[in-house]
């Protein structure tokens, strides 16, 4: 065989395994509590299944705060039962992440799926475990294994084809609005800004807003 076949026959191998999968891995990342007996639990699990995964303590403030923003951005208000669970950056735990909204699972169920998908092949997974360090700070909640997660505040526009809410979002992303998004709920798409944590922060948004999009309005999800 010759050289320019042998390279010829390298890359048709690689473009092969990037056709079927192969050569791309899956994440699964954990927001954990050392004191949290779920948490301990579900990593066991995986781990005994051979399954490795990447871990942030939430004694972390600004992981904490990271997770609690991610979980607000998809639109999970609920109490929040750990390890909150993102499978390949969606989110899997307490609710899963659909193109039409979310879905609540329980923990054991969410456990199950991940293994059972991991024994099929459907997941490629990195072979190392990372634990990200953590410094101690108070938990929101008196359960060991639950966060009470925070209200927040959206000032957003209602859209009624996700193609128009999608275009709308773009055009706020593209005018400097990096953190706009959008949240479905009963077929009505969300057109927002940002996410906003103080209610007085949001209304004078809101005001800035009304200015342009004359259908503004703030949208609290406590």
């Amino acid at each position: 065989m010759s050289k320019l076949e042998k390279v010829l026959m390298l890359l048709l191998l690689v473009s092969t395994n990037l056709f079927y999968g192969f050569g791309q891995n899956d994440s699964i990342l954990l927001y954990t509590k050392p004191d949290c007996s779920n948490c301990k639990a579900v990593k066991q699990s995986l781990t005994q299944s051979g399954i490795h995964y990447i871990e942030k303590s939430l004694t972390d403030k600004e992981i904490a705060s990271q997770m609690l923003h991610e979980i607000a951005a998809v639109g999970y208000h609920d109490k929040i039962l750990l390890p909150v669970i993102f499978l390949n950056n969606k989110l899997y735990h307490p609710a899963y992440q659909t193109n039409k909204g979310l879905v609540t699972l329980e923990l054991p169920s969410v456990v199950d799926s991940i293994k059972n998908k991991f024994k099929r092949g459907e997941l490629r997974l990195s072979a190392v475990k990372q634990v990200v360090p953590s410094t101690p700070v108070a938990t929101s909640s008196n359960n060991d294994c639950e966060l009470n997660a925070l209200p927040i505040y959206l000032v957003c526009v209602n859209y009624n084809t996700e193609t128009a809410a999608v275009a709308a979002m773009n055009k706020l992303i593209a005018n400097g609005y990096s953190f706009a998004g959008i949240v479905m709920s009963k077929n009505i798409f969300r057109v927002y800004s940002k996410i906003f944590y103080d209610p007085i922060v949001a209304n004078n948004e809101l005001t800035q807003a009304k200015v342009t999009f004359q259908d503004a309005y703030l949208f609290e999800n406590k």
